[in-house]
């Protein structure tokens, strides 16, 4: 009986030792498993590339940026007037994208524009009609052609200079000795635009003519009189024209202008009296301002510059393109690249970098020089702004538009 209680006494000793054995490894396997759930609860991914994932820092595989910790929060917040810009999930990008500082540095001004060859409008010369007719012939076939003086343009039908010369050959032959009255018939015809080479021929031969010519009376370019049809002429064969109205205008191919068309906001820095290189074909030309004038055309806002040119020989062509450069230092002013700034339509941003966070900032912009934008307002010197903001969009495709 002893030894069965002694036996029975040592089995419950063996099986408390046993059950206290299990429960310090039931303990231990929930501990490790506890850390081991602790260790992968910290994962790294990748903001651009949400399917990287690791349980360490590092960077990404695909782009090369730093994992960030999965689930961290920023405090950061974007302008009222930007929060658009981004979706909710990716209110901030956290990343080592390549940063430039904003400096303000004086910047020489470089612009190239391109312009054409015009006529000067002070040495033009206006070729009307002195009579009302039809225009029986056109030698004038279209807008800019050189003509020379005293060649002929058009011939005219009118019943009144018909009537003119008949009145003058009557009194020829019935009242030749009357030379009051046939002179002012002669003066009278001169008044209609004959020229006094068709009063001999008419004299001569005792005929008159159903279509008398118009001679131009200088040498130069025709030109529309209102430019409303730059390759047609405003005046063709077939119609009537009335006495004193304007038929062509001639311009002077000796005297032209050079004209350029330059953006509104690059316009502050053109002044007259500005050197300017003017490219013609294969020739340079280092003129000077000669003329800045704002205007507002097809639904665009130009400064208009002009350089008086001298045209001697007539190399150079009405309505030939050319092309110019502008050099002039600027004055001391906040310039980026514009690589840094994103234009939206209606805004143009730059991506500010703030504690390795990037925010969307709108900013306001002025004269181009180059690859160079100048900044008015939005960013101070010093701030570090993202040198491609293209990239911040291709990379993550975060901006939307604004419904």
């Amino acid at each position: 009986m002893k030894k069965y209680w002694r036996r029975n006494k040592e089995w419950k000793v063996e099986s408390g030792k046993l059950k206290a054995a299990a429960l310090t490894l039931v303990l231990l396997i929930a501990l490790g498993c506890t850390q081991k759930k602790h260790v992968h609860t910290e994962q790294y991914t990748c903001p651009m590339h949400p399917t990287v994932i690791s349980d360490k820092p590092g960077s990404c595989p695909v782009c090369g940026m730093d994992l960030v910790l999965k689930g961290e929060k920023s405090e950061e917040k974007v302008a009222e007037e930007l929060s658009y810009l981004l979706k909710p999930v990716n209110a901030s990008v956290i990343s080592s994208i390549k940063t430039i500082t904003a400096v303000k540095k004086p910047v020489n001004f470089k612009a190239k524009v391109n312009g054409k060859i015009t006529y000067d409008t002070k040495a033009t010369t206006t070729i009307s009609s002195r009579i009302s007719g039809r225009v029986e012939k056109l030698f004038v076939k279209y807008n800019f052609q050189p003509i020379k003086k005293g060649q002929k343009i058009l011939e005219i039908y009118s019943p009144e200079l018909l009537t003119a010369q008949r009145d003058l050959l009557y009194l020829l032959k019935s009242d030749k000795e009357n030379s009051q009255l046939i002179d002012g018939a002669k003066e009278k015809l001169r008044l209609l635009g004959a020229t006094d080479q068709q009063l001999n021929q008419l004299i001569t031969t005792g005929k008159e003519s159903s279509s008398f010519g118009i001679y131009s009376q200088t040498e130069g370019y025709i030109v529309n009189a209102n430019e409303i049809n730059q390759n047609e002429l405003d005046v063709r064969e077939g119609m009537y024209v009335t006495a004193s109205q304007t038929i062509f205008q001639v311009a002077n191919a000796k005297t032209i202008w050079a004209e350029f068309d330059v953006y509104s906001k690059d316009a502050s820095f053109v002044k007259v009296n500005d050197p300017i290189q003017i490219t013609i074909g294969d020739e340079l030309l280092d003129e000077k301002v000669n003329f800045v004038q704002p205007f507002y055309k097809d639904g665009e806002d130009f400064t208009k510059v002009r350089v008086n040119l001298l045209n001697l020989n007539g190399k150079y062509r009405i309505s030939q393109l050319v092309s110019a450069s502008l050099d002039k230092s600027s004055q001391e002013s906040l310039w980026i690249p514009m690589s840094a700034q994103l234009d939206l339509g209606t805004k143009k941003i730059v991506f500010v970098k703030k504690e390795q966070i990037f925010q969307p900032v709108e900013i306001a912009t002025g004269t181009q020089s180059d690859d160079l934008i100048e900044v008015l307002k939005g960013i101070e010197a010093g701030d570090s702004i993202s040198y491609n903001a293209q990239f911040m969009i291709d990379s993550e495709s975060f901006i939307k538009t604004k419904k």
